[in-house]
């Protein structure tokens, strides 16, 4: 498992894809720290507030987007190029090329997030110490951050859950837009119309912090962990049982 972990690590390492995305995902974050910034400029705010700047830097689809572009084709490059069997022909188990590949894409999604996070906060204190004092909570943050970061392995594990009902790289991709518009719709629009007191970004959507405040974090931390430890291993445990029954072969012969 772990060759197969570092080969795909590799993998990720060498895609273009992979790169495009993260310098996309960059720039909508230094725009996202831009927008915070002159938001607090006009509202002549006396402190820039590090707290408010992270749950502000969830506010958006930003990180999401070109992270769903790569994941899905990602996790379907193997159908798409025929290549399971050939992995599976050299001795590798199905378990370990499931959870080598799986636990190499939670690898670059780290990697990914720790350098939005790192251009995000450099943007924020260069444009905003010379002019302002910076209040932060350096626990609170962190503690935030760091459940975020479950939210968006659990919505790797999603994807790749995804890729293994439909396995066809266009209509996964497409599916999974889809789902993140109509996930917007809820959130924005349809819970609002429909008065809704369950926020259910409060409890595993990745990526919208609308609801979800540092300060009140603490409130429904019970209830967010019970759901983050469904939302990583209800999609991975569907996923392994489907591996390990696909016909790889007449997949491939299609």
């Amino acid at each position: 498992m772990i060759q197969t972990m570092q080969s795909e690590l590799f993998r990720i390492r060498k895609s273009r894809l992979f790169w495009a995305c993260l310098v996309l995902a960059a720039f909508f974050v230094f725009a996202l720290a831009l927008t915070f910034y002159h938001n607090s400029v006009n509202g002549m705010l006396p402190v820039i507030s590090l707290v408010s700047f992270t749950e502000f830097l969830f506010s958006d689809y930003s990180l999401i987007f070109p992270l769903t572009l790569f994941l899905c084709l990602y996790f379907t490059e193997d159908f798409h190029t025929g290549t399971y069997s050939i992995t599976l022909s050299k001795g590798t188990s199905r378990v370990h090329l499931f959870f080598g590949k799986l636990l190499a894409s939670w690898g670059g999604v780290l990697f990914f997030l720790f350098v939005c996070f790192g251009v995000a906060y450099l943007s924020i204190l260069m444009m905003g110490a010379s002019r302002y004092d910076i209040k932060y909570s350096f626990s609170a943050i962190g503690v935030f951050l760091l459940f975020q970061c479950l939210c968006f392995l659990g919505y790797t594990a999603f994807l790749n859950l995804l890729s293994y009902l439909l396995r066809h790289r266009i209509i996964v991709t497409i599916t999974a837009f889809f789902m993140l518009g109509v996930l917007y719709l809820y959130l924005t629009k349809i819970s609002t119309a429909l008065d809704m007191d369950y926020s259910l970004y409060k409890y595993w959507v990745v990526g919208l912090s609308h609801s979800l405040q540092i300060n009140t974090f603490g409130e429904d931390l019970i209830p967010i962990c019970l759901t983050l430890v469904v939302y990583l291993f209800l999609p991975t445990a569907i996923s392994l049982s489907l591996f390990l029954r696909l016909d790889l072969r007449n997949l491939e012969r299609r």
